[in-house]
């Protein structure tokens, strides 16, 4: 497995400094902005492997921030995007996949399960297929 290039896009400093921690040991490589507007600004001008977005942040929430990167042309057009948010019911599932994300996770953060969906994102799969967003966790 390589070190994948990650944006983690998370306003409050606690749960960004927990997912950073969490990525390093793994030896990921991050870049972290603390809302939507400083996330399409990035992706703008970086190429990632994945980006882990909040949805609920000031200035511009994670699902317009992601409706705006997969509207625009250039960069991270097609980046898998991961929703990270408190809100893991079936109808937040769904909003998040409508703005264009790619699957999501919930808060707190579980470093199996943030493992799991970083490898299932990162990796080519052997039959080239793309993943699939996962099920609702409650």
């Amino acid at each position: 497995r390589c070190p994948a290039r990650m944006l983690i896009v998370e306003d409050h400093w606690v749960n960004r400094k927990l997912i950073e921690a969490m990525l390093h040991q793994k030896g990921h490589m991050l870049d972290c902005v603390e809302n939507g507007e400083e996330a399409v600004a990035k992706t703008s001008t970086i190429e990632y492997d994945l980006v882990l977005m909040d949805c609920n942040m000031p200035i511009m929430d994670g699902w317009v921030a992601t409706e705006t990167i997969r509207q625009r042309r250039g960069l991270n057009v097609s980046v898998p995007i991961v929703a990270v948010t408190a809100n893991a019911m079936k109808g937040d599932r769904d909003k998040c996949i409508q703005a264009g994300m790619d699957d999501y996770i919930s808060k707190p953060v579980d470093r199996k399960t943030l493992y799991e969906i970083i490898d299932k994102w990162t990796m080519v799969p052997a039959g080239g297929e793309s993943p699939q967003p996962s099920s609702p966790t409650r």
